[in-house]
């Protein structure tokens, strides 16, 4: 079967970590989103996918390649244009990005999938695909229904009671919602609805292709299955994912590696005496990580491969990136720490070294930080206090 991942967007809400990868590319528990939706579609035998890029299309492209390290055939729909051997994306829209595949190729000869590459879900695709091709749809959405007071936050699906689509309301106030089904931004179309899509322009899926269908007529239907649906949209849901997979909250998914001791996973090659650091689980910690003496280590908390977690260091409830240097006798709670940037997930940034705070967290391949005077006698005065929390 054949599907569509879109990957093009920016993720502007997922920044800072979108000045470094894309957004199908971040990581929960240092494996990008875009690989556990590689999974399911693999699960429920969609082996064609198209996925369309934009900005830094050249980092999802190297990773994935052709596909055949997840036994399917991958292929790749740039919506942009090179310019000074630089990828400038350029927005056809969801629905617009649709058409340009098709134009190009007509690959789409069947009932096909299309799934946003920034979500966790564990859905029965199969289930899903069996729905709509019972109902002879042209169309088909998957929804979720969500406790009424946060309907405010979505797309909201109004439809009969034999399930057809009548309209929808973008994230209305929760006195004027007419359901609590919402959107997924998951869907299942018949290649028809390429009659609906202009030739130029950006078009959009969920805004202007989805309510022309029901303007149209057409069979349109909703499904709302109970399937986990975890919209990686923010740095708090980035957050939230990533202690959830470590809590073994996500589609019954455990953390890479080998489980020490119960809820310890390691990978291999780390320099961690264990029995002079003080870990409270559940934590993930991934290859080559030092941890020295002293520290402590609160879960759940994820510490990624490369880490330096250096003497007497607290990291407490945080999602730590890969090669990260944490300096001794800092403390770090509910942060997330990736390259130079240190992020409160709920709230506002601090690029590291624009604030000159190497000396405390700072990339462990670096050598040795040459540190002046006043961050020497800083650093002698976190000694002393045992700590240092860092607040924003």
């Amino acid at each position: 079967m054949k599907a569509v991942i879109l990957a093009g967007g920016k993720g502007t809400r997922v920044r800072p970590l979108t000045y470094m990868l894309p957004k199908p590319m971040v990581p929960i528990a240092e494996r990008p989103i875009m690989s556990f939706l590689l999974d399911l579609l693999k699960k429920h035998h969609f082996d064609e996918v198209i996925v369309t890029v934009g900005y830094m299309a050249n980092t999802i492209e190297d990773h994935y390649k052709n596909g055949a390290d997840y036994g399917m055939q991958l292929a790749y729909s740039l919506e942009g244009k090179i310019e000074k051997d630089e990828i400038i994306p350029i927005g056809l829209g969801s629905a617009g990005g649709l058409k340009k595949v098709q134009d190009y190729s007509g690959f789409f000869d069947e009932d096909f999938l299309v799934i946003c590459g920034d979500a966790l879900i564990d859905i029965d695709l199969s289930a899903a695909m069996a729905y709509h091709k019972k109902n002879n749809a042209v169309a088909t959405v998957i929804c979720k229904e969500v406790p009424k007071d946060e309907v405010y936050k979505y797309g909201v699906v109004v439809t009969d009671e034999d399930n057809h689509v009548l309209s929808f309301q973008e994230k209305p106030t929760v006195e004027e919602a007419k359901s609590n089904i919402i959107n997924t931004g998951i869907y299942i179309f018949d290649p028809i609805v390429f009659d609906y899509i202009p030739d130029e322009g950006e078009f959009d899926i969920g805004g202007e292709l989805l309510p022309l269908l029901v303007e149209k007529g057409l069979p349109f239907y909703a499904t709302a299955p109970d399937f986990q649906w975890i919209d990686v949209g923010s740095t708090k849901d980035f957050y939230t994912a990533n202690i959830m997979l470590v809590n073994k909250e996500v589609n019954d998914l455990v953390p890479y590696g080998k489980e020490m001791r119960k809820d310890l996973w390691m990978g291999i090659n780390c320099d961690i005496p264990l029995d002079e650091v003080d870990i409270q689980g559940p934590v993930y910690i991934g290859s080559s990580v030092r941890i020295e003496k002293g520290a402590k280590i609160i879960g759940p908390c994820m510490i990624g491969s490369g880490s330096v977690i250096q003497e007497n260091v607290t990291i407490d409830k945080s999602v730590i990136l890969g090669y990260t240097k944490v300096t001794a006798h800092a403390k770090i709670k509910e942060k997330i720490i990736a390259g130079k940037y240190i992020i409160n997930p709920f709230g506002s940034s601090i690029d590291i070294e624009e604030s000159d705070m190497n000396f405390l967290v700072d990339d462990s391949r670096k050598d040795a930080v040459i540190m002046s005077q006043e961050q020497k006698d800083i650093m002698e005065m976190i000694k002393n206090i045992g700590e240092m929390t860092i607040n924003r």
